[in-house]
């Protein structure tokens, strides 16, 4: 019977990818006046209050790394369009302490911080299989950052988590995720996304930044009409091989045919230019829906394909 209520679980949170569960404002376009992306923000809130008298600043003296009182805002640093997010640590002078930063997803687009906050609705048939997003880290220390995904029920109660440890110099974009495991049997109705800048047991430093762009929770986000400009896959529905021509990609480029599952099931990097037709034997793949990623130094691209 568990093992029924797990299939059971399982199908709920991975349904058809025609019900999308795309991410609230995941790839930080929608920007506030006061530079804050919309429907996310930051856990810890420092009220500043100064004497009338005199202007000097009452309270905890907080540092933050930029001139605004925010350690979530957006970033012109963007992988694709104009914004992503930043998260950054701030130091409380008058206790000596560095205070991770923290940015949470939440549904009000209006409110600069997520208050008591019940996660953001998600259609109970949408598709929620993993956590992914492109990311630079710029540590000042060794520090260990942490993305986290939590699903819901109606009730409440957790239904699957995914979570992506974030460590070492990435100064140039990396696209990372990590399936969801499923805890619980039940249906999706609230989702959780927040980004710490201290994992637990870590050391926050001041001056770490960690710069988020292209959230997703499946990989419908990603998928790019096989008709376009850039890479093309040929066949969509495979027997033994699927073919690429890699547009637009050059140099060492990486292949990764990942299952509905998020789990990569074959890889490789080939060495080539953007004429080549690279060839990957799918034929030990078990039939169904499966995904291409194909990515170098700048780009990234992924596409759907049926196994036979």
């Amino acid at each position: 019977m568990k093992k029924n209520y797990f299939i059971l679980s399982l199908a709920l949170l991975v349904a058809p990818f025609c019900s999308q569960a795309q991410v609230v404002n995941g790839n930080f376009e929608n920007v506030k006046p006061n530079f804050l992306p919309s429907n996310w923000g930051m856990t810890f809130l420092q009220e500043i209050v100064f004497d009338a008298q005199t202007g000097e600043q009452l309270g905890d003296q907080i540092q933050y790394t930029w001139c605004f009182p925010s350690m979530v805002y957006a970033s012109f640093e963007a992988k694709d369009g104009q914004y992503a997010m930043e998260v950054s640590n701030a130091y409380n002078w008058t206790q000596d302490i560095v205070i991770p930063g923290t940015a949470t997803l939440f549904e009000n687009p209006e409110e600069d911080g997520p208050g008591w906050n019940p996660g953001v609705p998600v259609d109970p048939n949408s598709s929620i299989i993993l956590l992914g997003f492109d990311y630079k880290f710029l540590p000042a220390g060794n520090d260990v950052a942490e993305a986290t995904l939590v699903v819901n029920d109606a009730n409440g109660n957790e239904i699957g988590t995914a979570s992506l440890d974030i460590s070492g110099v990435h100064d140039t974009y990396t696209y990372v995720y990590a399936p969801i495991a499923v805890t619980h049997p039940g249906t999706p109705a609230f989702m959780y996304i927040s980004f710490n800048m201290a994992k637990a047991g870590s050391i926050p430093t001041f001056g770490s930044r960690l710069i988020v762009d292209n959230v997703i929770v499946n990989f419908s986000a990603l998928i790019v009409d096989n008709h376009s400009q850039d890479a093309k896959v040929y066949p969509t529905l495979a027997d033994n091989e699927l073919n690429i021509v890699p547009n637009g990609f050059s140099e060492s480029v990486s292949y990764k045919i990942i299952n509905s599952e998020g789990k990569i099931v074959k890889q490789n990097t080939v060495n080539q230019d953007s004429t080549y037709v690279y060839t990957m034997d799918v034929s030990d793949l078990s039939a169904g829906m499966y995904f291409l990623n194909i990515q170098d130094e700048t780009k990234n691209s992924t596409k759907k394909f049926i196994k036979k």
